[in-house]
């Protein structure tokens, strides 16, 4: 009996012992209340490095590797390319996810000058991007598409963009608000999505060498001619000779004005409906020989200039013909080394771009 109750003791004693190891055998664990952050990733134009920035330029190619020149005007058909260097010391990158935040906006002038409202593109045509692998923490992007028919006659041209990665905590940073794609001033930066550009003029950081507005192979200058009650005369275009008849002819003593407009039924006159875009440009009058011309009137034609211009809708879209107070007679006012002044020359006018 005693060695069966030393047996039970000795029982008892081992498992309190196995209880005891047990309990100070257990793993404390904790975790953070919140998940491991790294860095957001930025945008920089690729010029220098800015932050917020990128750099915009119009090409005539769909892989973007030809620019237009500074003087150049856009035009429907040809590219807009966004480079940018991409930020981020994690090592993420960019998998189309800044494609997916674009979207741009266009505006225009009215006859009198001012701007209208802004309009969304629902279409950015042939839209895609290209990323590089992060090397130092930098990578290079792209994003390229067409300008399409809903950019024509575009005075103003905006964007928003927001600087993302495809994974990383963040992923996502500040959206960049372009307003005018020629303003030297850098984006407005949001930590929200804008609805449309800034009023304030906000470029993209590089602008890209070219002007506007956006035209396409209809848009034509034409010179009419101001009526009596100093009206323009837009159903006859002194730049066109008619199938039959003369041809119409300047004087002096009238007043004519320049025309800027779509022509999209190509009759060679603005129309009802057709947009007109005078406002948009600067002019300049001078003087051009006639073929039809007799030697005489040949290379003494001046290319300065002409005097006597002023502005209706456009700088100096206006001109009138002669000395229209009468202080010089009309033939001193051109300086064409030939007595006649003017007569006997065309007149021509030529927009800025």
């Amino acid at each position: 009996m005693k060695n069966l109750t030393l047996k039970k003791v000795a029982f008892g004693l081992l498992l309190a012992g196995y209880a005891s190891s047990s309990a100070f055998a257990a793993v404390l664990t904790a975790e953070t209340s919140a998940p491991i952050h790294g860095n957001a990733p930025i945008l920089s134009k690729t010029s220098a490095d800015v932050d917020h920035t990128v750099s915009l330029t119009i090409t005539t190619d769909a892989a973007g590797q030809t620019p237009i020149a500074d003087t150049d005007q856009v035009k429907v058909g040809q590219y807009f390319k966004i480079s940018y260097n991409l930020k981020d010391k994690d090592g993420d990158v960019d998998n189309k996810n800044i494609e997916q935040t674009v979207t741009f906006f266009v505006r225009q002038k009215d006859a009198a000058g001012n701007f209208g409202d802004w309009k969304k593109i629902n279409t950015l045509e042939g839209l895609t991007s290209t990323a590089t692998t992060n090397v130092n923490g930098v990578s290079q992007g792209t994003i390229i598409f067409k300008i399409n028919s809903e950019f024509s006659g575009a005075d103003e041209i905006g964007f928003t963009l927001q600087e993302q990665t495809e994974f990383g905590l963040p992923n996502t940073n500040k959206w960049l608000n372009v307003s005018d794609i020629w303003s030297k001033v850098p984006p407005e930066v949001d930590d929200n999505k804008p609805t449309k550009p800034s009023e304030e003029k906000h470029g993209p950081g590089d602008t890209p060498p070219s002007k506007g507005p956006i035209i396409d192979d209809g848009y034509r200058v034409g010179i009419f001619k101001y009526d009596t009650d100093g009206n323009l005369d837009l159903t006859v275009n002194y730049t066109v000779k008619p199938a039959t008849g003369d041809a119409p002819t300047p004087k002096y003593y009238e007043k004519y004005g320049a025309v800027v407009w779509d022509d999209a039924n190509k009759n060679n006159l603005p129309d009802a409906g057709e947009l007109v875009k005078t406002s948009s440009y600067t002019y300049t009058w001078t003087l051009s020989n006639d073929p039809a011309a007799t030697a005489d009137y040949q290379d003494a034609v001046t290319t300065e200039a002409l005097t006597g211009t002023s502005t209706t809708t456009g700088t100096n879209d206006t001109i009138y013909l002669g000395s229209s107070d009468g202080a010089k007679n009309n033939n001193e006012l051109y300086n064409t080394k030939y007595k006649a002044g003017a007569q006997g020359y065309l007149l021509k006018v030529a927009t800025d771009r």
